[in-house]
């Protein structure tokens, strides 16, 4: 039976550009078009911003809290008063502190959906391994998990990572993945207002960019690397947008080490990232860990040719499908990031070519039918 009532737990909807907000407002969307009747969104304390918009039939409500750790009461609070049909939550961060404030609340009819959007046992034991928190995870996991009605992954790779590498106990009708949905129409619009970086305002080269949170798991080492070698060959610019994070420092240095300070733009977080892609000439994404990619795709969306690592968790593997929608490349091989920006930047049969398939890839991830696949799976759990 498809529900009637469904809620997304999510701490954030306040920012056009950010990954969560954009998330739940694209699901939402789709889960609208496919005539769910009542729809609630649920965060933390920050309202929506101007750019974030939901259709009519859904309900914002605030918790009024500031961590994740104070969810639990308000969020039992919420689940008692308007029992929604399903829970599903969308930080992995929440989902501790969500399981247990359902069990508060005596579980009710609402089902519980605990959603996984990164590798955790990479998390854990490679990016974060000095962190005691991050640490702690896996077993937390295998503690909670299982006491939700399922779980759910945004790639194979990411739920096969909790099953097989953290040892999460699941039957397989209890856990699933779906992909990101991307709203490619509002990406295309906001994508028409003039760019904020002076770069992109009056190009007079051609401009490599990307984006991601400045840390580890983004490996922009790598795309360093290799625009110090395209540089050899093309007179280019590099941008990398994204929020602050632990390897700024790091990447600054590293910007200076290989004299390509004057070229490279490190200009933080942008709350519309898309005007810049779609000046841009190339979008590369070079992570060690990509459960997904979602700006792979909303590069594509913009009509920007786009590179990417063949990276852990399988999410540009999947977008590009094997490299049918764009370059993929190996893991760590400065060289062939470096040909192949130099192959795109310097052929336009071959930019033409990665626009077109791009462009007709964006349509799986519409909010429709990434919000159908929700509903056959939880159908699935009645």
């Amino acid at each position: 039976m498809k529900p009637n009532s469904i809620a997304i737990l999510t701490p954030d909807v306040s920012v056009a550009g950010a990954a969560l907000a954009n998330y739940t407002a694209a699901l939402m969307q789709g889960l609208h078009q496919l005539d769910v009747p009542t729809l609630y969104v649920v965060y933390f304390c920050s309202r929506p911003g101007p750019q974030v918009t939901f259709p009519a039939n859904v309900k914002l409500v605030a918790l009024n809290v500031k961590r994740s750790r104070s969810l639990l009461l308000p969020l039992a609070k919420f689940l008692r008063q308007y029992q929604p049909d399903v829970l599903i939550t969308l930080a992995a961060f929440v989902n501790f502190p969500a399981t247990i404030g359902w069990l508060l609340a005596g579980k009710g009819k609402t089902r519980l959906i605990v959603s996984q959007h990164s590798t955790m046992s990479y998390k854990a034991y490679v990016e974060c391994k000095n962190n005691v928190l991050e640490r702690a995870n896996p077993l937390m996991a295998r503690l909670l998990y299982p006491l939700a009605t399922a779980v759910h992954a945004n790639s194979q790779e990411v739920l096969h990572d909790l099953i097989e590498e953290i040892r999460i106990p699941l039957p397989e009708a209890r856990a699933f993945f779906t992909p990101n949905p991307i709203n490619s129409a509002l990406v295309r619009d906001c994508s028409q207002a003039a760019s904020d970086h002076p770069w992109l305002q009056h190009k007079d080269k051609p401009v490599i960019i990307s984006a991601g949170r400045l840390a580890k798991q983004k490996n922009f080492p790598l795309l360093l690397h290799a625009f110090a070698a395209v540089r050899q060959r093309l007179d280019v610019r590099l941008i990398i947008l994204g929020e602050d994070g632990p390897e700024r420092q790091h990447l600054q240095q590293l910007i200076q080490t290989l004299g390509i300070s004057a070229s490279v733009s490190l200009p933080g977080f942008s709350p519309n990232p898309w005007s810049s892609m779609a000046k841009a000439d190339v979008f590369v994404l070079p992570s060690q860990e990509e459960p997904f990619g979602l700006v792979l795709v909303e590069a594509m969306a913009c009509g920007v040719p786009v590179i990417a690592t063949d990276a852990i968790g399988g999410g540009p593997r999947m977008i590009l499908e094997e490299g049918k929608n764009g370059i993929l490349l190996p893991q760590n091989d400065v060289e062939a990031l470096t040909d192949a920006i130099v192959k795109v930047l310097t052929f336009p049969e071959v930019h033409y070519q990665l626009v077109n398939a791009g462009h007709q890839r964006c349509t799986a991830f519409s909010p429709k039918a990434i919000a159908q696949q929700w509903l056959d799976h939880l159908q699935k759990l009645s």
